[in-house]
Formats: C-alpha cells, structure tokens, sequence
C-alpha cells in the first residue's frame, strides 16, 4: 500500500510538470493572429455579450467564454517572458470590457493585462490558443464541439465495454436529456471543454478500474487533475461523483462481490478529491514561486468569498436549494427525468433483490453513494453554488445518473465466474 502510495504521488508530479509545460508552450503561440481573430468575432458579434439563451430554456456562460478567449492575450511590446506570462495568467477583460481593449490591441496600440489570473491552470489554453491562431471563433467551436462529441463516445464505449451498454446509457442520458450540456460547445464552448473532461474522465476510470482498486485509483486520480487542469470550477462534484460511481460498478459487474466494490468505490472517491486538490495547490505553489507568496493572500480571499461570503442566503443547504429550483424551473424534462429514473430504480431494486438478495441491494447504495458528492458539494462551495446555478446545476442530473448506474449493474444477472481476485463468488438468491 505504502508503495503504491508512493508510487501515486510521483506519477502526479510529474503531471504536474506535463501541465506545466504544456501551458508555457500554449503561451508561445503568438497574439497577432488570435487578435486579429477576437477584432473579427467582436465585429459579428461572437464576442461581446456576458450571457446570452443556450437554447433549451437556460443560459449560456459566455462571460467564461470571453475570459478563455482573452487569456494570455496582449500586444507585441509586451516584454514579459513567456514563462512569466505562463505562470501569471494575463488576461483582457471580459466582455463588455474587453471590447475595448480588443479593439485597441487590433489598432495598433499597446495592452498589457497584468499577470493576475493565477487561481486556475487554465490548461484549456492548450487547445484554445493553438486553434485561435489558425481559425475564427466559430471555427474553435466547431474544434470543441468534435473534442467533446469525441469524448462522450470515449466514455460510453468504455462504460459499455467495462459495466455494460445499460449502464453506460443510464449514467449518461440523464446529462444528456435534463440539462444543457449538449448545447455547450456552441452555446459557451469553455464549459464544452469542461465536460469533456468529464467525459473523458469517465472513460479513463471504467477502463483502468477493470485492473481493481488500484487502477480505479489511479484512473479516479488522472481524470481529477485533467479536470482541474482546464476547468474553472464549473461542474467538479458531476466529474468527482461519476468517476467514483463507474468505479464501482465496474467492480460490481465484473467481480460481483461487496468487499471488491465497496475498495474499488471508495479509492476512486477518496483519489479524486486527493488529485483535484493537489493539482490545484500545484497550481498555487507554481505562481507564488515565481510571483511572490503575496498572490497566497489574494486566493485565500477569493476561496472564503466562494465558501460563504457574498449577498447570498447563508442557510444550510441553500446552494442545494437554489441548483435544485433552477433546475426544475428552466429544464422542462428534468420532471419526466426524476419519475422515469424513479421507476427504473424500484423495478431495479425489486430484480436485485431477487437474483442478489440483500448483499445485492447493499452493493447498489454503495455504488450509487458517490452520488452524496453533489448536494455536499453545494453545501461546501454555498456561495459558488448559489450565484452560478444556471451551470452548476448540471451536477444533479449526473447525480441522478449516478444512482441509474448503480441500480442498473445491480440488477444484472452478473455470472459467478466473475468474481475472481477480490474474493469468495457472490451469494445469489435463486429464482424461481
């Protein structure tokens, strides 16, 4: 264990030194193209707007957008050195206020955005620069819309392959179906990138979770920093909860024991938060290396304000409360969804129970447990929760995607044969 641990903590190091790398080489990209491409967008129209409808009722984050879009931009006589810029995180103004600045850069005339935007990797810079260079804005969505479409077919082949078709489908379509995740890669494409990483993710941990605990771990772990790397705390218990949650029912379809579940489940839970976390402070340690301890103060006051601070109700749970209405008020199938998912799971239950008995049942709620991870998280993060409902929402719809997965794996008719290295051969209740 002990060396497994240490063997763990070396491979995230030197994740941490790809993330690096490849963030100044993202920074290399020259300005002059992906300027001229921003004056085009903001002539049309593609740039400009904070928020606009993303098309199924919702809105589309196009203030992230516009923050992706204007990372590490500046004009030529900025005489920052490229890993200086690369740690820091220069960045336009967003938006309306950034109009101007692209304006200015486009004419001729010198911006240089301090190096401010340290609290995130920012690693969606790896995609976006590099494309925002050769093509216009439309063109990088189109880019995104293939990296998503990409790795949501990465994740259902995997959970499919590993846990069963039923199993990939209950875990997805509920994002699918009772949210507006599909329309992101057009409608606000820096949540695209986002959950393709979740996606992505996903299709990660159900393939090394086939190897048991251990290659749960380390999938659970590599999804967490892929997504810290390129997310701006966007949907992280969705990523957290469904990685966590394939992990087990992988090792329920395929072992069929509790013990083998209950290990797998719980190292990918723990190994998520453990990556997520430590990419991030990664992250942190990086830029006060290079620009002072003092950038420590400025995260520490922005984390607090997240937590709890801010004009926002400071009840109990008001960040489940207010992701959970908005929900129900702007996703028209959410409802069908919660009754039809309801359905499914008793039905499930009952074939559970009967081809598994109480062992069975007892695997179920633990694979469907991870699901906890979003309603906690909303509570954690209270202040995040509440301003940022009209995205953060999404998680919930995982959530119940979680729970369809579970009931879904435990129901099937899992052969003993299945259950090998973790353990004696499940006990099943005969039918008859």
């Amino acid at each position: 264990m002990a060396r497994f641990a240490a063997r763990a903590l070396v491979g995230l190091l030197a994740v941490q030194a790809v993330f690096l790398g490849l963030l100044v080489a993202a920074q290399a990209v020259p300005n002059e193209p992906i300027v001229r491409h921003l004056a085009q967008a903001v002539a049309s129209g593609d740039y400009g707007a904070p928020y606009g409808p993303d098309g199924v009722g919702g809105l589309a984050d196009r203030f992230t957008e516009c923050v992706v879009l204007g990372y590490g931009v500046s004009s030529a006589d900025d005489a920052r050195s490229t890993w200086f810029r690369a740690t820091g995180g220069p960045r336009l103004s967003s938006c309306e206020d950034g109009v101007a600045e692209i304006e200015a850069l486009a004419a001729g005339e010198s911006v240089v955005p301090p190096a401010t935007y340290f609290r995130y990797w920012s690693g969606y810079s790896v995609l976006t620069r590099p494309v925002l260079a050769l093509t216009d804005v439309p063109g990088l969505r189109l880019v995104v819309a293939g990296v998503f479409s990409l790795a949501v077919l990465a994740a259902l082949c995997a959970v499919a392959r590993s846990a069963g078709r039923a199993a990939a489908f209950a875990l997805l379509l509920p994002v699918a179906v009772a949210t507006n995740a599909v329309a992101m890669p057009s409608a606000a494409f820096s949540h695209g990138i986002a959950l393709a990483a979740v996606a992505a993710g996903v299709a990660l941990t159900a393939v090394a979770a086939r190897g048991g605990w251990r290659g749960a771990a380390l999938g659970a772990a590599g999804s967490a920093a892929l997504f810290c790397y390129v997310d701006l705390l966007t949907v992280p218990p969705m990523s957290w909860a469904a990685c966590a949650g394939v992990a087990g029912a992988v090792a329920l379809r395929r072992r069929g024991t509790l013990p083998a579940v209950v290990r797998t489940t719980l190292a990918a839970g723990l190994a998520w938060p453990v990556a997520f976390a430590f990419t991030w402070v990664s992250r942190w340690a990086i830029a006060a290396a290079v620009h002072g301890p003092g950038i420590l103060t400025s995260i520490g006051e922005v984390s607090r304000f997240r937590l709890d601070g801010g004009d926002v109700s400071q009840g109990f749970g008001a960040g489940v409360v207010a992701n959970w209405t908005w929900w129900l008020e702007h996703t028209p199938t959410a409802v069908p969804l919660l009754v039809l998912a309801a359905l499914v799971a008793v039905v499930c239950a009952v074939l559970t129970a009967r081809r598994r008995g109480g062992a069975g049942l007892l695997a179920a709620l633990v694979v469907a447990a991870p699901a906890l991870v979003v309603p906690a998280w909303y509570c954690l993060l209270s202040n995040h929760s509440q301003i940022h409902a009209f995205f953060t929402y999404r998680s919930l719809a995982a959530a119940v995607g979680v729970v369809l997965l579970a009931a879904v794996v435990a129901a099937h008719r899992t052969p003993v044969a299945a259950a090998r290295r973790d353990g004696p051969a499940p006990v099943t209740r005969p039918t008859s």
